[in-house]
C-alpha cells in the first residue's frame, strides 16, 4: 500500500461525499451533524469549527463504544492521533508524531505525571471515569508549558452537578479476546449551592490472544534472522487489573465557587519479555511484572472581583508510585522487594496556578497566570533513574478577541526549570559506579520564552480558514539526563546525558474547515521544526543483565542476559504532515466518515527518518441510523476499516531496531488492513435508559503489526475480539 494510494482512496471518497452532500444537504432536515463543543480556551468555551487550533473531542455514545483501559486505543481514530501499544492493557496518545513527555495529559485541566519516559508507560487515568476527552493537535506550551509540544489530551470528568436530583451510570463491558472484564458506577446529586460527583471503576484481564500465523517459535539467538513471531495465540504475561475511583465536591454562590477532587488509579500489570541461556539455548517468555499507583487531589477556585476581574486560584498533588521487577509477574514480585533488581520510584509534584482573568479591554479578553511546580522523584530501591528534584516557574498572558468574521488567540510565556540530582550515598551507583553525572553538571537549569498566534476567518457560517504559529518547550527529564539501568519492562539497558540542552520547536499549521447540516471536512497541513530534539537511540553495544554474569559491563549480543544499550542523544528534526477528516449524513439513516494522515519526520542533522514516527494511515466508517421503533432509540450499526501503510525503522535511532537483525520478530512493519463492525442502541425502560453495545474488533482475524506496537519483537497485534458493552442510567 504506497502514500499514494492512501491519499487517492481519501480523495475520492472525499469528493463523492462533497457531490453527494450538494445533492442532500437541502433535503436534510430531519437530521443533521453536530457542532462540537470545545474548552480549549480559558476565555470561553468555542465550537471547535471556530478555534484556531486543531481540537477533537471524544464523549456521549461514541465514547461508550470505544472506552477502554489503553487511553491512545481509544484515541487513535481521530485525525493525527495514533497508538504507541503494549497488546491491550497499555496505550499512549501519539499525536503528530510525538508522545511521552511531549504531549501533555491532563485531568480536569489540571497537570498530571505517570513518569513518561517509558514507551510502554501509560497514563494513569481509566478513561470510563471521564465524561469527556479533548484532544488539541500541535504545540500548546503557552497555556500549559513543558511537555505540551505535540499537544493536550485533556481528560475531564463529569462537572460538579450543581442543582440536580441524584443521578448515576451503572456499567459493564466484557471482551473475548483476553476474557477482560469492567464493571463501574458513576453516582452525583446536588442542590442549588451545593454538588457531589463519585465514581468507581475495576478492570481486569487475562493474556491476549494473537492469531495463531507462522511462528520462530524454537529460534535461538544463533539462529538464522526471520521476521516471524516467537509467540502467537494466546501470548504470555500479558494480563493485568487496575482499580480506579474518583470523588469530587464543589460549592458555589454569587461571590464564585470551589471544588475538590481526589482520584486514585491502582495498576497491577504484567509486560512481556524474551531470555536465553546462551546462542544456543531457545527463546523463552519472561515476565516484568509492574504495580502503580496514582493519587491526585485537585482543589479549584474561580472567584469573581469587582468590574468583571476573575481570579482562579488552582492547586493539584500528585504520589505517584511505581514498583517494577524485571523478571518476575506481578503476582510473585514481592519475593524481590527491596534487591537491586526491584524497582521502587516514588514521585511526588505540588502545581500551584494562580491567574487573572480581564474584561474586555478593547476587542481582547484574557488572563494572566503565574505557575509554580516541584517535583520530588526518590528512588527507594533499583538502579534505573535516581532521586532528583525539579523546580518550574511560569508566568504567561493569553488573550482572545471575536470580532465579527475573526477569532484572534494570542499568548506569550516564560518558563525556567531546575533539576538536581544530589551527589550523595542515595544516588551513589549513577555518579560513581556509573559515572553518568558528576558535580558539574548534577544541577541544570532551563529557560526559555515561548509565544503563539493564531486566527480564525469565517469566511461564511459554512467555511472558515485557520492559521497557528506556535513555539514549544520541554526541559529534558529526569530520566534523560541521569538514567543509568536497566529498564525491565522494554528490556533495555538505558544511559541518560547530563549535557542536553532544552528542545525548543516552531510550528505552523493552516486548516480550511467546511460545516454545514450534512457536511462536516476539515483539512490541515503542518510543519514541525524541533531543535535539540531528544531521543534514545540503540548504541550498538549490548549490557549484561542484572544477575547476569559481568551484570552491568558491555558484552557481546549473544551473551548470557545481554540486553541493547540505548542512550539519550540530541539531533534537530521536522515534521510535517497532512490531515483530512469528512463527515457527511446523507440522510436521517445513512452517514460516513473519513480520516486520512500523512506524515514525515526527518532527522535533519543526520538525513535520515525520525524514530518512533507512525505510518501514513487512513480510516473510513459507514454508518446506518435505524428508525426509533417500541422503545428502541439511537440504534446505529457501524462498518469501518483501517488501512496503515507500510513502515520502515531508522536505523540504529529507531527503538526495538535490532528485531530486524535477530532470529525472531520484526523492526519495519508491513502494510496492513483491519476492519471493524460495531451495533449501539439505548433502550428505554420506564424512566430508565439501558445503553447497550456490541462489536467486532479484527473482524477477520487479521494477522499483523503496526509500527508502533512495542510487542514487533515478540508477537503480533491482538486478534480478533468481541466485545459487550452496557450502560443502565438511574
Amino acid at each position: 500500500m504506497r502514500l499514494t494510494k492512501l491519499a487517492a482512496a481519501l480523495w475520492a471518497a472525499g469528493g463523492v461525499l462533497s457531490a453527494h452532500a450538494q445533492t442532500t444537504s437541502d433535503s436534510t432536515t430531519s437530521t443533521s451533524l453536530d457542532a462540537v463543543t470545545v474548552s480549549a480556551s480559558p476565555i470561553h468555551e468555542h465550537e471547535a469549527f471556530d478555534v484556531p487550533s486543531q481540537v477533537d473531542v471524544l464523549s456521549g455514545q461514541d465514547k461508550m463504544q470505544r472506552d477502554s483501559g489503553s487511553l491512545g486505543e481509544m484515541l487513535e481514530s481521530m485525525p493525527g492521533v495514533n497508538n504507541m501499544s503494549a497488546g491491550t492493557q497499555s496505550g499512549k496518545p501519539v499525536i503528530r508524531g510525538l508522545t511521552g513527555n511531549r504531549v501533555k495529559v491532563l485531568s480536569n485541566g489540571q497537570n498530571t505525571d505517570y513518569q513518561a519516559y517509558g514507551t510502554r508507560h501509560l497514563p494513569n487515568t481509566d478513561p470510563y471515569l471521564a465524561d469527556r476527552v479533548e484532544v488539541i493537535r500541535g504545540p500548546q506550551s503557552v497555556l500549559y508549558g513543558s511537555e505540551a509540544m505535540g499537544g493536550v489530551v485533556n481528560v475531564l470528568q463529569a462537572p460538579i452537578p450543581y442543582g440536580q436530583d441524584t443521578h448515576g451510570e451503572l456499567a459493564t463491558e466484557y471482551n473475548t479476546n483476553n476474557r477482560e472484564t469492567q464493571f463501574g458506577v458513576k453516582v452525583g446529586a446536588g442542590a442549588e449551592k451545593f454538588g457531589v460527583t463519585a465514581g468507581y471503576s475495576v478492570r481486569e484481564a487475562d493474556n491476549f490472544t494473537v492469531p495463531n500465523a507462522a511462528s520462530s517459535q524454537g529460534a535461538t539467538p544463533s539462529s538464522a534472522v526471520s521476521d516471524k513471531p516467537l509467540f502467537v495465540g494466546e501470548v504470555p504475561y500479558t494480563n493485568f487489573e487496575n482499580r480506579s475511583g474518583t470523588i469530587g465536591v464543589g460549592y458555589r454562590d454569587d461571590w464564585g465557587k470551589v471544588e475538590l477532587r481526589h482520584t486514585q488509579w491502582i495498576s497491577h500489570q504484567n509486560y512481556l519479555g524474551i531470555e536465553a541461556a546462551n546462542s544456543t539455548s531457545e527463546y523463552e517468555a519472561l515476565a516484568a511484572g509492574q504495580k502503580l499507583q496514582n493519587d491526585e487531589t485537585q482543589l479549584s477556585g474561580e472567584f469573581y472581583l469587582n468590574d468583571d476581574w476573575t481570579l482562579k486560584p488552582s492547586w493539584t498533588h500528585t504520589r505517584n508510585a511505581r514498583e517494577a521487577s524485571h523478571d518476575l509477574p506481578f503476582e510473585t514480585m514481592a519475593e524481590d522487594e527491596g534487591t537491586e533488581e526491584y524497582l521502587d520510584l516514588l514521585v511526588q509534584r505540588d502545581d500551584i496556578k494562580l491567574a487573572l482573568q480581564h474584561p474586555a479591554i478593547g476587542p481582547f479578553e484574557g488572563e494572566i497566570g503565574v505557575e509554580l511546580g516541584e517535583v520530588q522523584q526518590t528512588l527507594r530501591s533499583g538502579h534505573l533513574t535516581p532521586s532528583a528534584d525539579e523546580s518550574k516557574r511560569a508566568v504567561y498572558l493569553f488573550e482572545e478577541a471575536d470580532m465579527d468574521k475573526w477569532l484572534v488567540q494570542l499568548g506569550a510565556r516564560y518558563d525556567t526549570h531546575t533539576v538536581k540530582a544530589p551527589l550523595n550515598a542515595e544516588n551513589e551507583h549513577f555518579w560513581d559506579e556509573m559515572e553518568v553525572f558528576d558535580a558539574s553538571n548534577n544541577e541544570r537549569e532551563f529557560d526559555v520564552f515561548t509565544g503563539s498566534a493564531g486566527a480564525t476567518y469565517r469566511f461564511s457560517d459554512k467555511l472558515s480558514l485557520a492559521a497557528n504559529m506556535a513555539t514549544g518547550f520541554r526541559a529534558p527529564s529526569i530520566f534523560e539526563l541521569y538514567a543509568a539501568g536497566e529498564h525491565g519492562g522494554v528490556q533495555a539497558f538505558q544511559l541518560g546525558n547530563p549535557d542536553l540542552k532544552a528542545e525548543t520547536s516552531l510550528n505552523t499549521d493552516l486548516s480550511l474547515r467546511w460545516q454545514d447540516q450534512a457536511t462536516q471536512m476539515t483539512v490541515t497541513v503542518y510543519q514541525n521544526w524541533i531543535n535539540n530534539y531528544i531521543y534514545l537511540a540503540n548504541t550498538g553495544f549490548y549490557r549484561a543483565k542484572e544477575g547476569a554474569p559481568n551484570e552491568g559491563q558491555q558484552v557481546a549480543s549473544t551473551a548470557p542476559g545481554a540486553i541493547p544499550e540505548m542512550q539519550a542523544e540530541q539531533t534537530d528534526a521536522e515534521i510535517r504532515g497532512l490531515e483530512l477528516s469528512v463527515a457527511q449524513q446523507f440522510d436521517a439513516n445513512w452517514s460516513a466518515d473519513a480520516a486520512l494522515e500523512i506524515i514525515d519526520g526527518r532527522d535533519v542533522k543526520n538525513h535520515q527518518a525520525l524514530p518512533l514516527i507512525p505510518a501514513n494511515n487512513l480510516a473510513l466508517n459507514g454508518h446506518y441510523r435505524f428508525d426509533d421503533a417500541a422503545g428502541l432509540k439511537n440504534q446505529k450499526v457501524s462498518l469501518g476499516v483501517r488501512l496503515v501503510d507500510k513502515k520502515k525503522i531508522a536505523g540504529l535511532y529507531e527503538p526495538f531496531s535490532q528485531f530486524d537483525n535477530l532470529p525472531i520478530g520484526t523492526g519495519s512493519t508491513d502494510a496492513y488492513a483491519v476492519w471493524n463492525l460495531s451495533y449501539a442502541v439505548d433502550v428505554k425502560l420506564d424512566s430508565n435508559t439501558l445503553k447497550l453495545g456490541a462489536a467486532v474488533e479484527n473482524l477477520f482475524d487479521t494477522a499483523y503489526v503496526d509500527f508502533l506496537n512495542t510487542y514487533k519483537g515478540y508477537t503480533l497485534n491482538p486478534g480478533r475480539n468481541f466485545k459487550l458493552t452496557a450502560r443502565l442510567d438511574f
